[in-house]
């Protein structure tokens, strides 16, 4: 009698979990005939807490979505614009998005009380930072660099261009200044 009072708490969490009998039986070391009978005593109760765990797993696998997509508009949020980054930048950047959202969801999931646990939660957070920061100079670095290869790409394309018409002598210099200026996108002064 104690054993089942014991054992059965433990079958209906099991089976709840989504285990069949013949799976409890070798987990709990109880004969399946057993089980069939424990489970046919208690009624719908076996059933029951089966049901009402898959309504907290799909409540629960809503919940984790909810969180993902928190944990993905702040992420978005702090680490920008991909479409200014180079492909290179958005690669480190999808990275930190990931341990981003790992470490939010480790606090959430986590007693941060716990001194150990806080700490080391901290020092993460302290390392995802610094990762944060440099990816952020590197990205700006790379901005200003496709920046001034094409500002340099413009200046070569005028020169050739003015080049090429001041050789056939045939345009004024105000038009070869007009023309320079429409290719590199600067206004003349009136």
């Amino acid at each position: 009698m104690g054993k089942r009072s014991d054992l059965e708490p433990a079958a209906i969490r099991l089976y709840a979990e989504g285990k069949e009998i013949p799976q409890i039986s070798a987990e709990l070391g109880v004969s399946e005939n057993s089980l069939r009978e424990w489970k046919k005593r208690a009624g719908s109760e076996w059933d029951e807490a089966r049901a009402a765990a898959r309504r907290g797993f799909v409540a629960s696998f809503e919940e984790v979505g909810a969180r993902l997509r928190r944990s993905r508009e702040i992420t978005d949020r702090i680490s920008g614009d991909l479409k200014s980054q180079g492909d290179m930048g958005a690669i480190i950047n999808g990275a930190l998005r990931t341990m981003m959202y790992d470490v939010l969801n480790q606090i959430t999931t986590t007693d941060i009380l716990d001194p150990e646990t806080m700490t080391a939660t901290i020092d993460q957070m302290n390392r995802l930072a610094l990762m944060l920061n440099r990816a952020e100079a590197a990205a700006e670095r790379n901005r200003k660099t496709a920046e001034e290869i094409r500002k340099q790409a413009l200046e070569d394309a005028a020169k050739r261009v003015v080049s090429g018409l001041r050789k056939s002598r045939g345009a004024s210099d105000e038009l070869i200044e007009r023309i320079r200026a429409d290719i590199l996108g600067v206004e003349l002064p009136a």
